[in-house]
């Protein structure tokens, strides 16, 4: 803090000019200069800075609500105008400004009893400037200390006063020209500019839009607001915060992320950040596609447009006609179809819920909650022509119109997290990943719980069973669907499907989709769900209900992420009762524990990765596997020795060892 005292009227060779930019009402073409000697300086926090004194008044451009409420708790009077940066373009920019500010203060003030109090007395003021472009900041302090004038560069913000940002403070103390200066022009820009922001504003229980400055009746004859409608000249700063990063260092924040709000640049950083460059596959000027959602707003855009969340009712219907269609061809597949469309049905649940599944996993975690229930990977793997790729491709075209599956490459660890960032919530997907990449960067993303973004996409990823077995740690954090039904290649019936899903695809819109985004808004205004996959189920099964003329098939139910739980073992509980029924001369039982032998040792420590840890008992290695006998029995249902009539080896061989 640089305090400045006896104001003089000639600058000399000892004077410091203080230049301000013309920010008064007069918008006059000379500039307006202070003239000032250096006295001396000191440290200060903000709180030592207006101590002593009972009344403030702040003109301030950039601001952190939550000081008011450090300042409130000091002081028996306060007053802030919250001026205008030079970027209100069109008054939808202005009014959005004023909202936010409003909202900024309901948020602060709500439950705040000294606040409230100060507001509904008149004590705590507020105002917005409704056409001057006030740069200026100045803070103006009475009591038992005296006087004191705060200008310079720091704003009413939390960073400001900080003392961890370079900013100047330049104080007058008891100084009655600068006092005199100071407050007149304090007081000309408020009664010139200012509108007041009403206590209705902001202690209502329901916001209202008519209660914003500029809507509301003060009775005031008239109000002139100075709405520029061309593009503002942007200084360097706000180009950069305004618009998008540049295409060649999006998702560079995950490479080197900021601590504590600051980043340690070294040579090992500076390496990282090369590698990244080089790796990054995009041309500079290659668009892609990003998602964003305003929960409270309702809005939902695809790549900077606007989704329009009132669908015709005839489109809803025919995408709805085309879905369920679509998931009819599943019953021309050879195996467990009714589980396939279950499974199938489940996934498009969660894929739908894509776009809000971070601010699901966001919540749940500032609850103190863990994100496993909200996945953000939902792998599909399974046999040849199991229809994986298809729905996936089908779904994204319901979505968004189009397919957008990543190549193969892009699946690295710093390359998808790249994108997570770039996307925004727009779902990553890669189709037919190789086993080896997917061995080699999925278990690290996947088991990321906590992500440093608030807005990032599902990842989808389709397998064949050349990836046939997952980490524990992995089953845990991922929606995974085993596929064993499907289609043989080249038979008539094959061909007759692809005709009719490429009809589908070619007739099928986004009304499903924009509907069901439609209700989600709604739904969301209760607060995040707790179980994804209930919240979207029910979505879905209402649509379809409400727009389908025939019963809905058994596979279009509610579902929840609970019972994807009970099911997502069912691979590997078929191969142990698979084994156990024809390879019986491999299973032993020693009292309460049921030992696996296997002569290949890979064969056995496949199948340990797809097992539940807590069935495997002590005493598992090499070519062993020691499960839990009661555990066992609840996970499969039943143990195929135990049956009534079982004869042969397999059979004795229990009996004698129970």
């Amino acid at each position: 803090m640089i305090q400045r005292k006896g104001a003089g009227t000639l600058p000399d060779e000892d004077t410091d000019l203080l230049l301000f930019g013309s920010s008064s009402p007069e918008a006059s073409t000379k500039l307006e200069i202070v003239n000032a000697r250096f006295d001396s300086h000191s440290r200060s926090s903000f709180e030592d800075l207006i101590s002593g004194y009972s009344s403030m008044r702040v003109l301030t451009y950039s601001n952190s609500i939550s000081m008011v409420r450090r300042a409130a708790n000091l002081l028996d009077d306060m007053e802030v105008i919250f001026g205008r940066e030079d970027i209100v373009r069109g008054m939808s920019t202005y009014l959005t400004l004023q909202q936010e500010i409003v909202k900024g203060l309901r948020a602060e003030v709500r439950g705040k009893d000294l606040l409230e109090q100060g507001i509904s007395t008149g004590s705590l003021r507020f105002y917005v400037l409704k056409d001057a472009i006030s740069h200026e900041k100045m803070f103006l302090l009475e009591g038992e200390r005296g006087t004191r004038v705060i200008t310079g560069s720091a704003n009413f913000s939390e960073t400001a006063f900080s003392g961890n940002q370079n900013e100047s403070y330049v104080c007058f103390d008891d100084d009655h020209e600068a006092w005199k200066y100071f407050n007149t022009r304090y007081e000309k820009i408020k009664a010139q500019s200012a509108m007041s922001i009403s206590e209705k504003a902001i202690l209502a229980r329901i916001f209202n839009d008519e209660d914003l400055p500029i809507l509301s009746e003060d009775g005031s004859a008239q109000k002139i607001v100075e709405v520029r409608e061309g593009a503002p000249s942007l200084s360097v700063v706000h180009k950069m915060i305004s618009q998008k990063p540049s295409k060649k260092f999006e998702g560079i924040n995950q490479v080197v992320p900021a601590r504590n709000g600051t980043t340690r640049w070294d040579r090992r950083t500076r390496s990282q950040t090369v590698s990244y460059l080089k790796s990054k596959v995009l041309p500079e000027d290659e668009d892609h596609q990003y998602l964003d959602v305003d929960s409270e707003a309702g809005r939902i855009s695809v790549s900077g447009e606007d989704l329009n969340l009132t669908p015709p009712e005839d489109d809803v219907k025919c995408d709805t006609r085309l879905m369920l269609e679509y998931f009819q061809g599943y019953e021309h597949f050879k195996g467990n179809t009714g589980k396939l469309a279950r499974d199938y049905f489940t996934f498009m649940c969660w894929l739908y819920a894509g776009p809000l599944v971070c601010e699901f996993r966001n919540a749940a975690q500032a609850r103190g909650e863990s994100g496993l229930d909200h996945p953000i990977f939902g792998i599909l793997y399974g046999k040849s022509s199991c229809g994986k790729s298809a729905l996936v491709k089908t779904l994204l075209i319901s979505m968004f119109g189009q397919e957008g599956f990543l190549p193969h490459e892009w699946f690295t660890g710093t390359r998808v997290k790249g994108l997570w960032e770039q996307n925004r919530r727009y779902p990553l997907a890669f189709d037919d990943l190789p086993s080896t990449r997917f061995s080699n960067h999925a278990f690290s993303l996947i088991k990321e719980d906590r992500i440093p973004l608030n807005d990032y996409p599902v990842t989808i990823l389709s397998m064949n069973t050349a990836q046939d077995t997952f980490e524990s740690e992995i089953r845990k954090r991922a929606l995974i669907f085993y596929a064993d039904a499907s289609l043989p290649d080249n038979t008539g019936e094959h061909r007759d499907l692809d005709k009719q899903i490429n009809r589908i695809r070619q007739d099928l819109g986004d009304a499903l989709f924009r509907e069901y985004m439609r209700r989600s808004m709604i739904g969301l205004k209760e607060g995040p769900p707790a179980d994804p996959l209930e919240f979207s189920s029910t979505i879905l099964k209402d649509i379809f209900t409400e727009n389908s003329t025939q019963a809905l098939p058994a596979w279009c139910r509610i579902t929840s992420m609970d019972e994807y739980s009970m099911t997502k073992h069912d691979k590997v509980k078929d191969e142990l009762l698979q084994r156990m029924r024809y390879s019986p001369d491999a299973w032993s039982r020693n009292r309460d524990r049921i030992v696996l032998r296997l002569d290949d040792i890979h064969d056995l420590r496949k199948l340990k990765k797809d097992v539940p840890d807590y069935l495997i008992g002590s005493g598992s290695g090499g070519n062993t596997l020691v499960l839990d006998a009661r555990l066992l029995k609840e996970f499969l249902g039943e143990l195929p020795f135990e049956k009534n009539g079982l004869s042969g080896l397999f059979a004795r061989l229990f009996a004698s060892r129970r």
